[in-house]
Formats: structure tokens, sequence, C-alpha cells
């Protein structure tokens, strides 16, 4: 018999970055919910100012991916070869 865990991944509201929360390099409370952070620096900035990033107003990762590489590409469609 096996086991099949997984594992939650959370977004660091700082920065964006996907965080395992067992091996969260920091983590706080705000307003009743538990918030993993990817470095204590990040945790410094989002207790400095909850508000700024307590609010779900992130796009998705896919959303931030083609925001990216619009910039990147200056708009042009990508090839693929």
């Amino acid at each position: 018999m096996s086991v099949h865990t997984t594992t939650t991944k959370m977004i660091d509201p700082v920065c964006g970055m996907e965080v395992d929360p067992s091996t969260a390099a920091a983590e706080t409370c705000h307003e009743g919910l538990k918030v993993f952070f990817c470095a204590e620096g990040c945790r410094d900035a989002f207790m400095a100012n909850p508000e700024r990033y307590a609010k779900p107003k992130r796009k998705g990762v896919w959303q931030r991916f083609l925001v990216r590489m619009e910039k990147a590409t200056g708009g042009k469609p990508m090839k693929c070869h």
C-alpha cells in the first residue's frame, strides 16, 4: 500500500513566488490567516504595509507570464523556431 501525499503550495504575497509551507523561510498571521514567505525580507515588507499586499490584486501565474512576454518582445508574437 502506498500513500500519496500532495503538498499545497502557497504564493508569497510580496514577490509572487510559490512557497511550500513546510519549508517556508518565514510566516506570519494576518487577520486570522497564516501567510508564508520565501524570505524574511518579504515578511518584513509585508509587515511594514500589509494592506498593500493583502488585497487579492495580483494576476495569476499565466497572466503575469503573458505580461512579461509582451514586455520582452515589444508586443510582437513569439516565434517557435
